[in-house]
């Protein structure tokens, strides 16, 4: 058995980069959203560009200042989520009109003002402490009702619900269970926040935020939130094992966790959006492996081969595959160097045959893979409390037919997908662990001409792939709200690539060593992409389904790579890759030194 040990003795990477020149695949691609400064939907990537908060004393900053409390507005901007943070709520405001500190009121400031309503801006409307009361809401709350409603009305004409653009209406925590409120009206806070969900069902890029169930599970146990004391004020301990302030004031703990449910609401459907295509990247991976392991270039290589069957091992670099297969027949792969590092075996196996006979070998291959893959996202920051792990078990069918001078390969995959989420959040003491399920089918075909010279083999290819992605149907444990119900979502795409990858012959030097050198240069863009559309049902309010719609970015990548092998000794392999993407080389580009030894 030969068996290989590899180390990485240098590597300076922002990002390995996804996709292979040779194949001409699809590589992982995320999907945009309206706050995402780069495509992402890792919380690091938010980006708010004006946030225009309007509210009471909950929101209002010269109060929470004067009380001694963060805010949860000025919490959003100093972690950088937030550029500009537009704060007109003021203490004591109510929803209904006919006060100076009243919604309406706030609306005409801020729409006074020359500053229209921009793609990237978020409306936080947190309101309805102060029509509720301390001891209920005289009218039932009809004033408010109205005044609200009037102006979501006005934000809406001013453009803030549309595309590209949110409006937050937040609903409101049990404001009963304040030591200065009656406990009789919990029945109006729950009859506001069914009158906010109704407003966020009317429109798709207005969003009902859930205070309710976070706050609820502190108070059914607030001992595993780490709090001792939720029913009664300290002003000394709010900042530490006390939820209230004051009477009716939350402290600083009780700013933290409003911070992390706006945090969450904030990329509350991005990641179930980036699982649709998700199988993308596992499809390009399959694709590469399969041309690695089973294409042969050049009439030369094409009539050593035999009639018959054949089975090959997939997914293997390529000091692992060098006593099962010459080294010159597969397709130069300079991007995956930086990533089979981290692979300890075979991931798929391939079996296949010859399409015509012992006289004439080079006719055409056809053959079956089957092949799994796995990717692990882990958690990225004390803000970024996700992560995402998927594997895809695929089976594939491919056909190598040599045309003449030319080489057409096709292959025709289902990858079945099984993802597992991990969620944690020390403040509210919580980590859950979801499961959810879905499949691509993918067609690639690609077509290369093989060039030989004295000293180099050039390879000009172009290829177009056809992708469906789908993630069924879940439910799903949320870290702030009630379990949401996500309903089934799918999208198509259709991308092109088009390269060359250069290789040169064998350089002997005395006491057999040998050199080698490649570089490839492709460029991959969509034809077509769909957007896909996340529904999102809470348990807490059943009946109640918003829609978000992710436009999915279009690809555009060009890449670039060099790579440098030298054999030592019959054990020893160094090899020096470099690669980029020329788009953005500053955050893409990664080198990586290397060395193989077999034994």
């Amino acid at each position: 058995m030969t068996h290989n040990t590899t180390l990485a003795l240098a590597a300076i990477a922002a990002a390995l980069l996804t996709g292979c020149a040779s194949s001409g695949g699809s590589g992982a691609s995320g999907v945009s959203s309206p706050f995402s400064a780069d495509g992402s939907s890792a919380l690091g990537a938010v980006h708010v560009n004006t946030m225009r908060v309007f509210g009471d004393s909950y929101s209002d900053p010269s109060f929470t200042g004067s009380i001694g409390t963060i805010n949860w507005s000025q919490q959003l901007q100093a972690r950088g989520l937030v550029t500009q943070n537009d704060n007109f709520a003021i203490g004591g405001a109510r929803a209904a009109t006919g006060e100076v500190r009243a919604f309406d009121q706030q609306l005409n400031t801020a729409l006074g003002r020359n500053k229209p309503i921009a793609d990237g801006d978020l409306t936080v409307i947190y309101l309805g402490h102060n029509d509720i009361g301390r001891t209920g809401s005289p009218d039932g709350l009809v004033k408010a009702t109205t005044g609200y409603k009037e102006g979501v009305a006005r934000l809406i004409a001013a453009g803030a619900a549309n595309d590209n653009r949110r409006i937050f209406v937040t609903q409101l925590s049990n404001w009963g269970r304040a030591p200065g409120v009656s406990d009789g009206t919990d029945y109006q806070v729950r009859a506001w926040n069914t009158m906010l969900a109704g407003i966020a069902n009317e429109n798709a890029n207005i969003v009902a935020v859930d205070m309710y169930t976070p706050f609820e599970r502190v108070f059914a146990d607030p001992q595993a939130y780490g709090f001792t004391d939720v029913t009664t004020a300290s002003p000394s301990r709010s900042a530490i094992d006390a939820l209230f302030q004051d009477a009716i004031h939350y402290g600083s703990r009780g700013q933290e966790i409003i911070t992390r449910v706006y945090q969450h609401y904030l990329t509350r459907g991005w990641d179930w959006a980036n699982s649709v295509s998700a199988g993308a990247a596992a499809s390009a991976q399959i694709n590469k492996d399969i041309d690695d392991g089973t294409l042969v270039l050049g009439l030369a290589g094409q009539q050593n081969l035999r009639y018959g069957l054949r089975l090959l091992p997939l997914g293997m670099s390529d000091s692992k595959s060098f006593a099962l297969r010459s080294s010159a027949s597969h397709v130069f792969r300079p991007f995956e160097s930086t990533a089979v590092l981290q692979r300890s075996g075979p991931s798929g196996l391939a079996l296949d045959t010859a399409l015509g006979s012992d006289a004439k070998p080079h006719a055409g291959r056809v053959g079956v893979a089957i092949y799994q893959y796995q990717q692990n996202e882990s958690l990225g920051s004390a803000q970024d409390r996700y992560g995402r792990s998927y594997t895809a078990n695929a089976l594939s069918l491919y056909w190598h037919q040599p045309v003449d001078k030319l080489s057409f390969s096709s292959k025709l995959s289902h990858l079945n997908l099984q993802f597992d989420s991990q969620a944690q959040d020390d403040m509210v003491n919580l980590s859950l662990r979801n499961r959810s399920s879905g499949d691509t089918w993918s067609l690639e075909n690609t077509l290369r001409y093989p060039l030989a010279s004295a000293g180099w083999d050039f390879t000009p290819w172009v290829s177009l792939t056809g992708q469906t992605h789908k993630v069924n149907s879940a439910n799903v444990q949320s870290l702030y709200t009630t379990d949401v119900r996500y309903g089934s979502s799918h999208m198509s795409e259709l991308l092109t690539g088009l390269g060359i990858d250069v290789q040169s012959k064998p350089i002997y030097f005395g006491n057999g060593k040998k050199l080698q050198l490649g570089g490839s240069l492709n460029h991959v863009t969509s034809l077509y992409r769909d957007a896909i559309r996340v529904s999102m049902e809470e348990a807490g309010s059943p009946g109640l389904v918003q829609s978000e719609v992710f436009q999915s970015p279009r690809i555009n990548r060009t890449q670039f790579a060099l790579q440098a092998t030298l054999d030592i000794a019959k054990q020893i392999q160094l090899r020096a890759t470099y690669g980029t993407q020329l788009q953005n080389a500053n955050d893409t580009s990664s080198l990586l030194l290397a060395a193989s030894f077999r034994y």
